[in-house]
């Protein structure tokens, strides 16, 4: 008795599987790009809502407008460091690098700013008013997209390190990547546009 154990291997074209990355990609991001402009929304209603003065109350705290914006600034700098690292392959291996330590350095500044925020009631263990639930909220969001920026750059760093960023397959990963940085630089700008609007 003789069974075969020779298996057929099937690869597809590296364009076929590049659609198929960068399909699912795309949707990520589509379904990124629903929940962070819901909650965008979420927050303009909430703000000219204002039932109450819940929005802010009268000795109510905000984050200040450059806030936002400083915690937006990793989001573009690995974005334009990872497109430039595209154009520039013989550059890549210390662009991916820099993405990485940037991305790192913006999640522990965003962990930080989560962690000391100036409008949590310490009697009742509840937020000041909507303004300062949204804002966590809008925080908890950009602390998720940092710890998913930091894992994808430090993948890149490693993979162009070890040199296997080579071939067609990668370019089709990188490309990825960069739509995927540019979400990421698009959403915090967003919601850095977001959080400038802070008073009623």
């Amino acid at each position: 008795m003789s069974t075969s154990t020779e298996h057929v291997m099937h690869h597809d074209a590296p364009e076929v599987v590049g659609r198929r990355e960068r399909l699912g990609v795309r949707l990520i991001i589509l379904a990124d790009g629903a929940f962070v402009f819901s909650m965008i929304f979420s927050y303009f209603y909430l703000r000219n809502l204002n039932v109450n003065n819940g929005w802010l109350p009268a000795d109510g705290h905000t984050f200040t407008v450059s806030s936002g914006w400083l915690l937006a600034l990793p989001f573009i700098i690995a974005a334009i460091t990872h497109n430039l690292g595209q154009k520039r392959r013989e550059s890549m291996g210390i662009l991916s690098i820099i993405s990485f330590v940037v991305l790192a350095i913006g999640l522990v500044m965003q962990w930080n700013q989560l962690s000391h925020m100036p409008f949590m009631l310490a009697e009742e263990g509840g937020f000041e008013g909507a303004y300062a639930s949204m804002a966590f909220f809008l925080g908890g969001a950009n602390l998720l997209h940092y710890v998913l920026g930091t894992f994808v750059a430090l993948g890149i760093a490693i993979r162009t390190k070890r040199g296997s960023s080579t071939g067609i397959h990668e370019t089709w990963r990188l490309r990825t990547a960069g739509s995927w940085f540019t979400w990421l630089a698009i959403s915090a700008v967003a919601c850095a546009i977001t959080t400038s609007f802070a008073a009623v």
